[in-house]
């Protein structure tokens, strides 16, 4: 593990979670928990991890998870029942009463959603589309470099039609289109207001868990976890599995 703030030491972190009334832990999914692969339906949890993420939950620390994965397409992967899922970046929220509940999607960003879903599908792409609410995904982590130097022009393409309502951003090994107004920051702005007074930490990836970073509260623990480091808001840097390991242990070791 490394620092990447040297105004939050990780030892005064431990105290504080050791002495809080409520512990959250925030977790992303994919490049944090599972390692990326070519086949997103064949992403699972690093060895160990598992029956960490149980024992933590038995020992009170609650557990949400904000993905850009649907929210019941995660909840299937899991190994807890019972945790708050944001699911496509925001978009879905998935109670722990099971209650699946989405953002409205304003007409016209609907459409050009569909559009290029059905654009993608004709330049022979289909296998490189994710389609989720609120966003359309592009993968290419399993095409050979003519295969992405295509969609990256598919990309740019359709970006230069992007209406006001949508965004594009580029994540580790594709690229996405989705509306404004959620993603992983508010997700973890609606945490926070449900508990007040929890200590929170969000281990993630990719860029698009910076939004999360930086809407945690201002005692919360902002952790990066990926093989190589990058620049970053997050606090801590460590690198899976095995400091991920090391980080829910001492986790469960502070709140025991």
């Amino acid at each position: 593990m490394k620092a990447l703030d040297r105004a939050k030491p990780l030892e005064g972190f431990w105290e504080m979670l050791a002495a809080a009334p409520e512990r959250l832990l925030v977790l992303d999914y994919d490049g944090t928990l599972a390692p990326f692969t070519a086949h997103r339906e064949d992403a699972a949890l690093y060895p160990g991890i598992a029956p960490l993420l149980i024992d933590l939950q038995r020992q009170g620390t609650h557990i949400a998870f904000v993905s850009g994965r649907p929210a019941r397409e995660l909840a299937g992967r899991l190994p807890l029942a019972g945790v708050e899922i944001f699911g496509a970046h925001g978009q879905e929220h998935l109670a722990t009463t099971g209650l699946l509940t989405r953002a409205p999607l304003a007409p016209e960003a609907r459409q050009w959603l569909d559009e290029a879903a059905r654009h993608i599908i004709a330049a022979g792409f289909e296998r490189a589309l994710e389609r989720k609410h609120g966003t359309v995904a592009i993968h290419w982590r399993r095409e050979d470099p003519e295969g992405r130097a295509r969609l990256t022009d598919l990309v740019t393409d359709l970006a230069q039609g992007l209406p006001g309502g949508l965004h594009g951003l580029a994540f580790d090994g594709g690229y996405e289109f989705r509306v404004r107004g959620r993603d992983k920051g508010t997700a973890i702005a609606e945490l926070a207001a449900r508990h007040p007074r929890a200590l929170m930490a969000y281990l993630g990836d990719d860029i698009t868990d910076e939004d999360a970073f930086a809407a945690l509260p201002r005692d919360g623990l902002a952790v990066l976890v990926r093989t190589e480091p990058r620049p970053s808001r997050a606090h801590l840097w460590l690198r899976p599995p095995d400091e991920l390991r090391g980080f829910l242990g001492a986790w469960m070791a502070a709140t025991r």
